[in-house]
């Protein structure tokens, strides 16, 4: 108990120190915190609510730090702190984080790189085993927190009647869509893929080709959609990539099919191509139309002696 106590009051004095004036010592603080929170003597957090609250939160503020270097030390402290919070706690976490990154005042790099370490820390499943207890949390947060403010819209948690929470790889009017975001996908197909429902694959990808279909999404953007896409078809079942395809050929055949849309679809096949090659392969026949019609006699005449170059 001595022991706890101790730990309990070394924590309450590293996070009062986030409130100095002086940068290096915020820094410092949060140093020591992240070798507090690495040691073995915190398994009590689980149980302590209110502890656990408070560095959340003491993290949340370090993170609006103005100096680079206490960012940096905050992101790192997360990782061995979400391991240690209990579920009301990291859902809270994942909340507050996923509001920041639609902000028109603050860098939203920062909460999306947060959200990427937080996913990346949190047990995972591992292939071929039952999932434990832990990782059976972790999912539970990131399913009932994560990826509906991924997607979007929904209820928002804001006290005004009928307001709704824009989704974080929506459009925004100033910023555009966000890479930042996107890569938070890629994170959670790559740790919890195995574990996600149809249901919430299906709409992860409708979010992220809602990209890849816009004309005005940058070339930076649209490759890490692309990224996306790949990521989350290699948990696809085979129904689930057969509806995905049509979805595609419908695409492809519609009058109002821009070059730059065209050549976006003509990416997605490509990435398609190299994560789930024996999946595809059945589906080729449907496809192979578009693609030629794409290139372009032309193009083939070009890719022919490439091909053989190689």
């Amino acid at each position: 108990m001595a022991d706890r106590q101790a730990v309990q009051q070394n924590i309450n004095n590293l996070l009062s120190k986030l409130d100095d004036a002086d940068p290096d010592m915020r820094y410092m603080s949060l140093n020591d915190l992240y070798g507090v929170l690495s040691g073995p003597n915190t398994n009590f957090l689980p149980h302590d609510q209110y502890l656990s609250t408070k560095l959340a939160e003491g993290l949340l503020k370090a993170l609006d730090d103005q100096h680079g270097d206490v960012q940096n030390q905050a992101l790192k402290c997360l990782g061995p702190l979400v391991v240690r919070l209990p579920l009301d706690s990291l859902r809270l976490l994942l909340e507050k984080l996923s509001n920041l990154t639609t902000s028109q005042t603050i860098d939203t790099s920062v909460p999306n790189t947060a959200l990427r370490v937080i996913v990346t820390a949190l047990p995972r499943p591992q292939r071929g085993q039952v999932p434990e207890s832990d990782v059976n949390m972790a999912y539970s947060a990131v399913s009932t927190v994560l990826i509906p403010r991924l997607i979007g819209p929904g209820p928002s948690t804001s006290q005004r009647r009928g307001s709704v929470t824009k989704g974080m790889l929506d459009k925004d009017p100033a910023k555009g869509f966000s890479s930042d975001a996107i890569d938070v996908v890629v994170q959670v197909a790559s740790c919890f893929g195995t574990l996600l429902k149809e249901e919430e694959l299906t709409a992860l990808e409708k979010a992220v080709m809602s990209i890849i279909d816009n004309d005005t999404a940058g070339t930076v953007v649209t490759k890490r959609a692309l990224a996306a896409i790949s990521a989350l078809v290699l948990h696809f079942s085979d129904s689930q990539l057969a509806t995905f395809v049509s979805e595609l050929v419908e695409r492809f055949k519609s009058p109002q099919l821009s070059t730059v849309h065209r050549r976006h679809l003509v990416a997605t096949v490509g990435s398609l191509a190299r994560t789930v090659p024996g999946k595809l392969g059945p589906h080729l026949p449907i496809l192979a139309p578009f693609i030629f019609s794409a290139v372009g006699e032309e193009g083939l005449e070009e890719l022919i002696p490439r091909a053989r170059r190689s």
